[in-house]
């Protein structure tokens, strides 16, 4: 179960960092528990951890369950011990989430294919252009920055400043979207395409609100 523990966590590390390296999802394991617990160990321990070389300490293990998202080692083998109802009932959950996420996603594409399909059946050429923070409906001219106008991301799409007090979740969901370029960070009111580097934005999480908002 140690070395289950290990695995999960290296794994939730690599889907944040977006990285398969194994030293840089130690060295990030290494940060997190740092600066959550002001508990230091080395990346070379996480690293023979992974490989089953040694085994962490009863602390370590407890810091990794709490990443994982559990209170404690304990509390994590009793809910992966393999026959747990709460481990069905997660992926259960899971599935839900991707479904909605997935009717989410399909319920935004006819939003835009439908905004466009009305503007070109009513012979009208509406554009939106990007200003400072938020989208600005224009008359198309042809230019680079333009984009077909789109209702939802007109009305929805903007970016905005946060601070602790800032409400991220709503049921669960995330009502703030992020983009991390050149260590630098900026944070929107909906989902879509970053209007200036063209990235994907990416939800908000816990950690990234414990890392970077609440210092």
């Amino acid at each position: 179960m140690t070395h289950q523990i290990i695995n999960a966590a290296f794994k939730k590390a690599e889907r944040e960092t977006e990285k398969d390296s194994i030293n840089a999802n130690a060295e990030f394991l290494s940060e997190y528990i740092f600066e959550k617990f002001r508990y230091s160990i080395s990346v070379k321990s996480l690293t023979r951890y992974y490989k089953a070389e040694s085994s962490p300490n009863q602390k370590v293990r407890n810091y990794l369950a709490q990443y994982l998202g559990y209170d404690n080692y304990e509390t994590y083998i009793k809910w992966n011990s393999g026959t747990d109802k709460k481990k069905q009932e997660e992926k259960k959950n899971k599935l839900y989430f991707s479904k909605r996420v997935g009717i989410f996603l399909l319920i935004l594409i006819l939003i835009v294919a439908t905004s466009g399909y009305i503007g070109y059946m009513n012979g009208k050429e509406e554009c939106m252009i990007w200003k400072n923070d938020h989208y600005e409906k224009t008359n198309c001219t042809g230019i680079s920055e333009e984009k077909v106008y789109n209702h939802f991301l007109h009305e929805n799409f903007s970016k905005v400043d946060v601070s602790d007090s800032t409400t991220f979740f709503k049921n669960g969901n995330p009502l703030i979207w992020y983009d991390k370029s050149n260590n630098k960070l900026d944070f929107f009111t909906a989902p879509g395409i970053h209007p200036v580097n063209g990235k994907t934005l990416k939800p908000i999480s816990e950690y990234m609100i414990e890392k970077y908002i609440r210092k």
